[in-house]
This record gives structure tokens, C-alpha cells and sequence, in this order.
């Protein structure tokens, strides 16, 4: 499940998803499997990463590069949180895109 998401955010958000893998299999073994998915969109960090116990998912409020909140969010819930996030964001980049266009024609 973590390779398929890895790879659809790293294709869908390439500036803003940063996937962390690590070699299973052996020193000089090609297979791989993703530790930790963190997606940045404006002033949120969304991480999701392989814990003992699971998946553990968290969304964390940075500002100016320093963490100001962390929340422990369930698999549904990071993924909801993360996708209207991602569509906020294309809303009001489009709206600026918009009104540059409008200040250059």
C-alpha cells in the first residue's frame, strides 16, 4: 500500500512529496520499500511513515521552519486532511494565476 501511494504523490505533488525508502534483502539488493512519505502543502507537513505497530500518520503546523503542532491522525483521516489540503491550495493558486494574467494582459 505505502509503494503505491509513494508513487501516485511523488507523480501528483513531485515539489512537494518527499519519500523516504530504505534497502530490503541485503546490502547489494535492488528492492526497496518506503520508511516514510511526507507531503508539504503551504503551512502543513503531512507524514505518514511504517512504524512496529503499523502505520503511524501525523499532520504537523510549521512555521518559519519550526514545528508548532503535531497531531497523531488515523490512515482515513490523514488522507482526506492531506487531499483537501492539496485542493485549497490548486483553488488558490489558480486564483492567483488568474489575477497575475489579468495584471499582465
Amino acid at each position: 500500500m505505502l509503494d503505491a501511494l509513494a508513487v501516485r504523490l511523488e507523480e501528483a505533488l513531485p515539489r512537494a512529496a518527499n519519500i523516504r525508502r530504505r534497502r530490503v534483502g541485503g546490502l547489494f539488493s535492488k528492492r526497496t520499500e518506503v520508511e516514510q512519505i511526507a507531503v508539504d502543502v503551504g503551512d502543513l507537513r503531512f507524514e505518514l511513515s511504517q512504524a512496529a505497530a503499523g502505520i503511524a500518520c501525523r499532520r504537523t503546523k510549521i512555521v518559519r521552519g519550526i514545528a508548532l503542532k503535531r497531531e497523531e491522525l488515523s490512515v482515513q483521516e490523514w488522507i482526506s486532511e492531506l487531499v483537501g489540503e492539496v485542493v485549497r491550495s490548486a483553488t488558490v493558486s489558480e486564483q492567483t494565476r488568474i489575477a497575475l494574467e489579468g495584471l499582465v494582459l
